[in-house]
């Protein structure tokens, strides 16, 4: 299956299964949209954007037919609503009538939504639920889109919500909480505010220079400024239990002023990491392509209707079903015009055709036509096991040639970030491409010097730094204090050269 995270810049593709919770990424790739194509998720060209995307499929030898879609817009809209306990399409219908309602909008919109817990109000138990409302056109120019790839298009879902499946995912998360992750784009900010392991409120920013007078920092400067506005909002809501932990992924090159300014709040922050339950990603940033991840995992219906496709066709409105009446409308028409010619010449022909029809009926129902479908049958299921494993073990021997290895040209690439500064290390443990170093340090500005060497260096992935403290735990004594902080990162897998790739092909192909 193929997944695909949409915004107006930028498409991102991956293909991968997913089985039993746990996704298995087999390749990715990224299409760089010129400006004005996609506007707001809308799709201005719709042949030229089919176009586009089937040559990079074409490139990438991506040829699955199946795919699902997450998308970004500040055109679609969030709301936390209140509403009485329901269930199935009954609580999809209130949920869509209280949208309309309370936000003014027309049925022209695709309204899905997720349950955040349940809230009592004046003595009786309500749901607290979080709908979001796409337009409709927005999602139908993706099905048209798909349509003319020639791909089955099985789900459209907001960003938010395909995201918050691998949030939701690792248990390790729920100890964070209430968290705030921040996904930054150089032309958007995206803001998922999660409470009790659930996703409570949504927000989508389209940032731009022009707004922070053509700054060079105006990305600093938008993220800074609404993530203060979340604490803000969330403050409001639940003073007693403030955000603690704000992760973020995407454009993460901003991530140490970031938290240079957050630790002064006693907010601890870290970059969004990979869970044990997905794998394969080792040949690409797993942040850059976490949304289209997300999109992959099974829907709980329990809790969550988030297929804007599934939605609409509950509600009777879909783009296939308008053109399958259109069709059904058409057929009618042309069939009356020939069953008219047909009634004229029908006695004449209809004796030399029940002939015909009776010889070829024979013929396909006799035991030689049988055994051949029957061989035919089984040789197709032989070939199809055989593909499966062929599958399996070509991304094995992936997965096996670009394992990390810890090697003493890597101990020296770490020991260059240390040099110059009297930060010395304490632990260090290494296991599955993954380091962890604990170190001490007589300076309070040297740890986040060490941890900015690390990102400048740009040799290692995944890089987490949550601040320094005192070993004595005495703060008023922080700046003689021996200090310990603990440093995070990932070594990068090693490259598989393209002409290995094709020699074993060959050889493949030989034998």
């Amino acid at each position: 299956m193929l997944s695909f995270d949409i915004t107006d810049r930028h498409v991102r593709i991956i293909r991968g299964t997913e089985n039993h919770g746990k996704i298995k990424v087999a390749d990715a790739t990224t299409i760089d949209v010129e400006e004005g194509l996609i506007v707001n998720g809308h799709i201005k060209d719709i042949p030229k954007m089919a176009t586009i995307i089937n040559d990079e499929l074409k490139s990438k030898r991506m040829a699955d037919k199946e795919a699902v879609i997450s998308i970004s817009s500040n055109l679609i809209i969030f709301k936390e609503l209140h509403i009485p306990k329901a269930k199935g399409t009954q609580l999809l219908t209130i949920v869509q009538n209280q949208m309309q309602t309370t936000m003014g909008i027309a049925d022209d919109y695709s309204i899905s939504y997720t349950i955040a817990g349940e809230i009592e109000e004046e003595g009786v138990q309500a749901m607290k639920v979080l709908a979001t409302a796409c337009p409709f056109e927005v999602v139908d120019c993706f099905r048209k889109v798909f349509s003319m790839l020639g791909i089955a298009l099985r789900s459209v879902a907001v960003s938010c919500n395909t995201i918050s499946r691998i949030i939701l995912s690792n248990p390790k998360n729920k100890a964070k909480m209430p968290m705030l992750l921040v996904q930054i784009d150089p032309t958007f900010v995206s803001l998922n505010l999660y409470e009790n392991n659930q996703l409570t409120f949504s927000r989508f920013a389209s940032i731009d220079p022009e707004d922070y007078d053509n700054s060079e920092d105006y990305i600093y400067e938008a993220v800074n400024e609404n993530v203060f506005r979340m604490f803000q909002f969330q403050r409001s809501r639940n003073g007693d239990n403030p955000i603690q932990n704000v992760v973020f992924y995407g454009e993460t090159t901003e991530y140490i002023r970031l938290t240079n300014a957050l630790e002064q709040m006693d907010i601890t922050t870290s970059i969004l990491g990979t869970p044990n339950n997905i794998g394969g990603y080792e040949n690409f940033e797993f942040q850059e392509y976490a949304n289209a991840i997300g999109a992959m995992f099974r829907t709980n219906k329990d809790t969550e209707r988030i297929n804007l496709i599934e939605v609409d066709a509950a509600v009777g409105r879909s783009s296939a079903g308008a053109s399958f009446f259109l069709s059904v409308a058409g057929a009618a028409i042309v069939s009356a015009a020939v069953v008219g010619a047909v009634y004229i010449f029908g006695n004449i022909q209809e004796n030399q055709y029940k002939s015909e029809t009776a010889e070829i009926q024979a013929w396909m129902d006799s035991p030689e036509v049988a055994a051949q479908i029957a061989a035919v049958d089984s040789a197709q299921t032989k070939l199809d096991k055989v593909n499966v494993v062929k599958g399996v073990v070509d991304t094995a021997v992936t997965n096996y040639e670009s394992l990390p290895v810890l090697t003493t040209d890597v101990i020296r690439d770490i020991e260059a970030n240390f040099s110059g500064t009297s930060v010395r290390w304490t632990e260090l443990s290494f296991g599955n491409g993954a380091m962890s170093i604990t170190c001490t340090a007589r300076n309070n500005d040297e740890p986040a010097k060490v941890v900015g060497n690390f990102f400048e260096q740009d040799i290692f992935d995944n890089i987490t730094y949550n601040g320094f403290a005192s070993e004595s735990g005495n703060e008023e004594e922080i700046a003689t204090e021996s200090l310990k902080f603990t440093i995070t990162f990932d070594i990068r897998e090693i490259e598989v050269h393209e002409e290995n790739e094709n020699t074993a092909e060959e050889t493949a192909e030989t034998n």
